[in-house]
């Protein structure tokens, strides 16, 4: 996992996007790094504990080596790491209550639904292999979108609460990676990381007594899950979504004339900056004809800078107009609202990537790599059956689209484009 990290932030340095993500990996990563530490630490202290060159004089240090003492710091630690992981969830709960439109605007307002057809139109939802089933979902979840808000809301808020009982604190866990499956699901994002670490937490405690955990344990959980985004890194998943919304992506030129459209999975480790960054995306540095959301439709991840104040003074009022793709955009798109010329470099070093280990004699599919978002198959068909000596030209493209359902189907309406210049691969 610390290589994994370390590549990753190698990928944004090459890539030039200003970040490329660190929730779906940072949080399992901390918690892992301090609770083996931790364990190292105490069996160290019991070591020493246990030699007469310390004990002569400090006879109290005898009792450090005791089992009853290690049952009782290794809860300490147990409860204090879990604690560091629920911290994510708090914090995004406050990140959904503090955002500008009020406490109660995201679970009465925010059109939580709308990932869903993000996810579609970015390619990753799992449920797109049937329009028909997608449209129906997506209706049965905008239906009780307002209670699963609350549920969700609810479940982030008081998550510390569940360190008073360990039953409670294991069906919260399970919860929570019930939720991420559901979202898995839905919209195709997958916090993988967390699912894993959240089943071992699972397992850990089902195998533990109800006394195995001291006050001081209990208490070191809840100051930890409050409080602990002082000293860990806290995901803060809380934003306005949106069915109005900003998605680039890249488009592949075959021999035979075709443009098709290019599986973000085909990026593998940096995958995740066609999800979300845009190379360079100066939404919230500069005015933009296009919407400001992320690719998922997110509203309110950054300070937005709209057009003017006539426009939209706030994250909230934005999130009001594009619920009715009421948000202005301008055609044409000039000049382009990212960096005109990072795509060019990106993609041919990817192009190359992918022709070398095309030619490897262990060649590993792009979809094996552990992706935050995954490209689904049967939404890139026409990519897919394509070998990189296939492929002449690659363009970048910007679309503010408009996404609903209608008759059984999602409707995708082009609202404004940016459209990149074409990029020769060399042969």
């Amino acid at each position: 996992m610390v290589y994994f990290a370390f590549h990753k932030n190698v990928t944004r340095a090459v890539s030039g996007a200003a970040e490329l993500g660190r929730n779906d990996y940072a949080p399992l990563i901390e918690v892992g790094l301090f609770l083996a530490c931790g364990l190292l630490a105490l069996g160290l202290l019991q070591s020493l504990s246990r030699l007469k060159l310390f004990t002569r004089n400090l006879p109290s240090l005898g009792e450090l080596g005791t089992r009853e003492f290690a049952a009782q710091a290794a809860g300490i630690l147990l409860l204090a790491g879990i604690g560091a992981h629920f911290g994510n969830y708090f914090m995004s709960g406050m990140a959904k209550v503090t955002l500008d439109g009020g406490p109660l605007s995201w679970i009465l307002e925010n059109p939580t639904s709308s990932i869903m057809l993000a996810g579609y139109g970015l390619g990753a939802g799992p449920l797109g292999f049937s329009e028909s089933l997608l449209a129906h979902a997506y209706e049965v979840v905008r239906a009780v979108q307002i209670p699963m808000n609350v549920v969700i809301l609810a479940a982030q808020l008081l998550c510390f609460l569940a360190f008073l009982r360990r039953r409670w604190l294991i069906g919260l866990t399970a919860f929570f990676d019930i939720m991420h499956i559901g979202i898995f699901l839905l919209s195709g994002a997958l916090f993988l990381h967390w699912i894993i670490l959240n089943s071992l937490i699972v397992a850990a405690l089902t195998r533990m007594k109800e006394s195995s955990f001291s006050t001081t344990a209990i208490v070191t959980g809840i100051v930890v899950t409050i409080f602990g985004d002082a000293v860990f890194y806290n995901a803060r998943l809380g934003w306005y979504d949106s069915r109005q919304i900003r998605q680039a992506h890249f488009e592949a030129l075959t021999k035979e004339g075709d443009w098709v459209r290019v599986a973000p999975s085909f990026f593998r480790d940096a995958s995740y900056l066609l999800y979300a960054r845009h190379f360079g995306y100066q939404e919230y540095r500069r005015e933009s004809s296009h919407v400001p959301t992320s690719a998922w439709g997110q509203i309110g991840i950054r300070k937005v800078r709209p057009k003017s104040s006539d426009v939209a003074s706030s994250s909230y009022e934005v999130m009001k107009l594009t619920k009715d793709c009421a948000y202005p955009v301008e055609l044409p798109i000039t000049p382009p609202d990212y960096d005109a010329a990072r795509p060019a470099p990106f993609i041919l070093g990817q192009h190359n990537r992918a022709a070398n280990l095309a030619n490897s004699a262990v060649a590993v599919g792009y979809n094996f790599y552990p992706h935050h978002h995954y490209s689904m198959p049967f939404l890139h068909r026409a990519f897919e059956a394509l070998e990189p000596r296939d492929i002449v030209a690659y363009r970048y493209l910007v679309d503010t689209v408009c996404l609903d359902v209608a008759d059984g189907k999602v409707v995708r309406r082009v609202m404004t484009q940016t459209l990149g210049p074409r990029i020769d691969v060399r042969q």
